[in-house]
């Protein structure tokens, strides 16, 4: 009887600690992500930009040139964008308008939405991408 009474307070002590464990590692977890979200508030400047992995492009589409551009309030990323081989510009842009909308919203590591703006150009599109401005109310 004392055997059966000794494994399960065993396992019942090793089950609190798991628990506790758990919860630390939990805890650990949101205040690294608490820590990365004041750190990226704090060094926030009006030169953030989004990158093109962050504007989350469509295979359809090649990126073929980035660059930045600055005015007052901020700045924002430019790309220049072309439809892939068998793609037509027209499939190209209903597909980014598809998946990128005008606003792209912030993930888990970077909570930061993306304002997103769409022109035609002469070889495809032009994409600008910025953290700070918002888009017209409907």
């Amino acid at each position: 009887m004392t055997g059966n009474l000794t494994n399960a307070t065993t396992r019942r002590w090793v089950a609190m600690g798991v628990g506790l464990a758990a919860a630390a590692l939990l805890a650990i977890a949101v205040v690294l992500l608490l820590g990365r979200y004041a750190l990226q508030a704090l060094g926030a400047t009006e030169g953030d930009v989004p990158t093109e992995a962050q504007m989350g492009f469509p295979a359809t589409a090649v990126v073929t040139s980035t660059s930045m551009e600055c005015g007052s309030g901020g700045c924002w990323s430019v790309f220049g964008v072309e439809p892939a081989d068998g793609v037509t510009p027209e499939q190209l842009r209903a597909e980014v308008d598809a998946k990128l909308g005008d606003r792209l919203r912030g993930t888990l590591f970077d909570p930061r939405s993306i304002s997103v703006y769409v022109e035609d150009s002469r070889s495809g599109l032009e994409v600008r991408g910025d953290f700070w401005s918002r888009p017209a109310a409907p």
